[in-house]
């Protein structure tokens, strides 16, 4: 059989069942009738954290621009496999990665690497929220402080776990 006949004989498939492609349709933009949701998470619990302070001033800045934003607070958000996935915060954190478009990663940098109050945060969020993983077709950006440091291995990770 030659290869033009293989592909041409689709008994299976009807005439009738094929349109021509719509292009205004298929390049039409998406109307979005809501503001930009965007979750900003942060990675140290100190009173005087500066991750959470640079996390608080992303959100102003994105909500003085338009956005719609929420900071999740990670006190109190077990360990990873230390509680179930129906744990509050654990729920908590989940919904509100649901709800956002778009994300905010800050974390310090402690032995160089990000906290493991960041990670575990990022490790809560279920590698297929719907099937997708939790930031595909999401904008997502990763900020790091670093109190002196000039190592950029926090914001690396960050990208890394965030692709």
């Amino acid at each position: 059989m030659r290869k033009e006949t293989a592909l041409a004989d689709t008994p299976n498939l009807k005439e009738v069942h094929f349109h021509p492609i719509d292009t205004d349709r298929l390049l039409a933009p998406v109307r979005v009738t809501h503001a930009p949701r965007v979750l900003l998470l942060y990675g140290s619990l100190r009173d005087r954290s500066f991750s959470r302070l640079m996390t608080e001033e992303a959100a102003r800045v994105l909500t003085r621009l338009g956005a719609e934003t929420r900071v999740f607070c990670p006190s109190g958000l077990p360990l990873p496999d230390d509680a179930e996935a129906d744990h509050p915060k654990v729920q908590e954190l989940r919904d509100l990665v649901t709800w956002s478009e778009g994300m905010v990663w800050c974390s310090p940098e402690r032995h160089g690497a990000m906290t493991g109050i960041m990670k575990t945060q990022i490790d809560w969020i279920p590698l297929s929220l719907g099937g997708v993983r939790p930031t595909q077709g999401k904008t997502l950006a990763v900020m790091q402080v670093s109190g002196g440091s000039q190592s950029f291995n926090a914001v690396n990770q960050l990208r890394i776990l965030g692709r």
